[in-house]
């Protein structure tokens, strides 16, 4: 890293408190210059003025970091300004102006995390844990996109790593003395046994995905049921627009709600009914193209005969209820009004012992990349016990077992994944 960077590190805009960010080899120089002072004692706050052209640009909150000490493994310091946004344009000017004479340019996105990688700060797993972390939402999502960042699925790769390693220490002791008979017992037990473990992981992964992107629950009704009332009511805002008139509702209009750490979307969908609205028709379709994608269906009827005109098959999980019950209920399902609110904490109560639970261990795996090295792995190592029971050459054995420890690091990184690298550092946001 022979560039060194800034970047303000805190959201654009009015507040009380901004943070600029230097990291690069002149990051003191840079500090010297607009403090006319010398750099504070490292990883304690000092006040210190900045100066520019003879004025005052402000007082501020410096702290200085050592190479090591850093979060991007370079001499580092933050200025902690005041939030105004003349401030922040005047000293973002300052540093630009200060570029030629002291070699400091704008970070690009996520170059203070790539600085971070390619100190050995942080491998790529951890990079995209905090890549999550910075989107997550919900409680659920916080605690896995944690756990990726401080490093607890990097020590799960490095178990998986010395297992591989283990496994090649042996086949290539095979072709050094291959005048003795090993055996084959030992490294299969050990193939096995890791094998285990990563289709463990594999199936872990099953839970994560809509922790990310949460789950998805369809309102089905007859036209002017009262769906659009509904849904406003669960959103506590009015995300759909309600009419007397039937068939209003011509796209699938979605609402995010958290229930239980997990997003939960709910769909409010086109009436079902017969009808010879090109536009109406296209909304239905859509609909029904959607309801695959559901863990969960309710229905709003007006009477039991609505579920036969819906014509959309009830599941053992989904919920029925009467629509519109502020005015009376003669029907055996439970009665709820989006407009009053009867019966929709009842209602809620029921979709969240609906919904599924789920139980994650700590450092699951946690994105597609993930998952698609984890998988190549499995295969590799499945092929890998196929052959040796086959008795094919040793030496090619250990080929394969080479080919796993290659799986292993372009998991954490640490070879040349110049192209991932790419992907992911873009995820972030200048600054972070």
């Amino acid at each position: 890293m022979k560039d060194t960077i800034f970047a303000l590190s805190t959201v654009p805009g009015l507040s009380a408190i901004s943070v600029f960010r230097i990291s690069g080899p002149n990051a003191f120089i840079v500090l010297k210059k607009i403090t006319k002072a010398k750099v504070p004692e490292k990883r304690f706050a000092s006040l210190r003025k900045i100066f520019w052209e003879g004025e005052i640009i402000d007082k501020c909150i410096v702290i200085a970091f050592n190479r090591n000490d850093s979060y991007s493994g370079e001499k580092t310091v933050e200025i902690h300004c005041h939030g105004s946004i003349a401030i922040i344009n005047k000293i973002a000017s300052i540093l630009t102006q200060c570029g030629s004479e002291l070699n400091i340019r704008p970070a690009e996105e996520g170059e203070f995390t790539r600085q971070a990688f390619y100190n050995g700060k942080m491998d790529l797993i951890q990079v995209e844990g905090l890549s999550d972390l910075l989107r997550a939402e919900t409680e659920a999502q916080r605690k896995i996109s944690f756990d990726s960042l401080d490093g607890v699925i990097s020590k799960k790769v490095g178990v998986w790593k010395s297992k591989i390693m283990s496994i090649l220490a042996f086949l290539e002791a095979d072709i050094d003395f291959n005048d003795q008979d090993l055996g084959e017992v030992g490294v299969l037990s050990m193939i096995s046994d890791l094998l285990e473990l990563l289709n463990k992981e594999l199936d872990n992964f099953k839970g994560v995905r809509p922790i990310k992107e949460g789950l998805n629950i369809a309102i089905i009704g007859p036209p002017n049921v009262g769906k659009s009332t509904l849904i406003n009511h669960l959103s506590k805002r009015d995300v759909s627009l309600t009419s007397r008139i039937a068939g209003t509702t011509r796209d699938i209009i979605e609402s995010k709600v958290q229930i239980n750490g997990v997003f939960v979307t709910f769909l409010d969908t086109a009436g079902l009914r017969e009808t010879n609205d090109i536009i109406e028709k296209k909304g239905i379709t859509a609909l029904k193209k959607r309801l695959k994608e559901v863990v969960l269906k309710i229905f709003l009827v007006n009477d039991e005969s609505d579920l036969k005109t819906i014509d959309v098959k009830v599941g053992s999980d989904d919920l029925i209820f009467k629509a519109k019950a502020d005015k009376g209920n003669n029907t055996r399902f439970k009665g709820i009004s989006g407009k009053t609110g009867l019966g929709i904490k009842e209602a809620i109560g029921l979709i969240e012992r609906k919904l599924p639970n789920f139980y994650i261990s700590d450092g699951v795996i946690a994105t597609y990349r993930q998952k698609s090295k984890i998988n190549n792995l499995v295969i590799l190592l499945s092929d890998l016990t196929l052959n040796i029971k086959e008795g094919l050459d040793t030496e090619l054995l250990a080929e394969k077992a080479r080919g796993c420890l290659k799986i292993i690091e372009e998991l954490t990184g640490r070879i040349d994944t110049e192209e991932v690298l790419g992907i992911i550092f873009k995820s972030f946001c200048i600054g972070k």
